[in-house]
């Protein structure tokens, strides 16, 4: 068996190639950049560099593969990017793809988001392909907190557009590793399934007191109205297809989207419980510290 991960180098790529290596596996990294993959992976990372817009190199890159995990940044191209990628892996002869996807109330045909249109577009042409697929639906993701470090650092504020005694089950892209590489290595039981799946539900008050625990100062919930962060947006100048897509993950996201607890498929699949808050925040201290 040889397994390529396609978006080796972002969080969620980079913790599936992690996963498996820990598995006995050396997968192959699709990557755009082979410095960065090494710099990202390490030196002895087995690369083949493609872009996504390149069919040609994507079939070359997939020679030989016979399973794909496939993620990929949200982008205006990312239809096309995917597809690209699925009749790259079917002409490379590959027999399994597993995607990460949005959750069921995001990847929908008539979503207001470009990128939720986006995720049910590329499903259904790979449901309707001849390729075996798993598809994930993980949570939100805890690693969006990245994206907060420097107000956690100089701050010590979390901002988000929902209340604070609100419950979201956040998740850890590890544990989307974990289930994806799993998959990969014994891809059969699972073809033709999705699983959804989240780790523990918390509310972000209760976020901000593990912040506040582990990083040993103050760090505060800052709730604000879906208007008020959409405007903040778009003072940062971000583009208009991605602030419409993060309105619409707060629109459904205050209405419940991803407030219910699933770690069904990370203690099945995985065998272990979905990592913690507490665990995310000890793990990338530094990052915010």
């Amino acid at each position: 068996m040889t397994i390529a991960v396609v978006g080796a180098t972002g969080n969620t790529g980079r913790a599936v190639v992690k996963e498996l290596r820990v598995l006995g596996q050396n997968p192959v990294c699709v990557v755009r950049n082979a410095d960065k993959a090494r710099e990202v992976l390490g030196a002895d990372a087995k690369t083949a560099v493609a872009e996504l817009a390149d069919k040609a190199a994507l079939a070359k890159a997939l020679t030989g593969v016979t399973a794909v995990f496939v993620v990929t940044g949200h982008n205006p191209g990312m239809v096309e990017q995917q597809n690209n990628v699925l009749d790259a892996a079917l002409s490379a002869g590959a027999g399994y793809l597993v995607r990460v996807s949005g959750g069921a109330s995001v990847a929908r045909a008539d979503s207001e988001s470009d990128i939720g249109r986006g995720h049910a577009a590329i499903e259904q042409h790979l449901k309707e392909s001849n390729i075996k697929w798993t598809i994930l639906r993980p949570g939100l993701f805890m690693q969006n907190l990245l994206g907060q470090a420097a107000s956690i650092k100089s701050d010590g504020r979390i901002v988000m557009p929902y209340p604070a005694d609100f419950p979201i089950a956040w998740t850890d892209v590890r544990d989307t590793g974990a289930v994806g590489a799993r998959i990969l290595i014994d891809p059969a039981p699972h073809a033709g399934r999705t699983y959804e799946f989240t780790g523990k539900r918390t509310t972000n008050a209760e976020f901000a007191e593990v912040f506040t625990a582990v990083l040993g100062r103050p760090v505060t919930y800052v709730p604000v109205t879906i208007e008020q962060n959409e405007a903040a947006m778009k003072a940062r100048n971000m583009p208009d297809w991605l602030v419409k897509h993060l309105v619409t993950i707060a629109k459904i996201g205050n209405a419940g989207g991803f407030s219910k607890e699933n770690t069904k498929a990370i203690e099945e699949i995985a065998k272990r419980p979905p990592l913690t808050t507490r665990q995310f925040v000890e793990d990338y201290k530094g990052a915010f510290g």
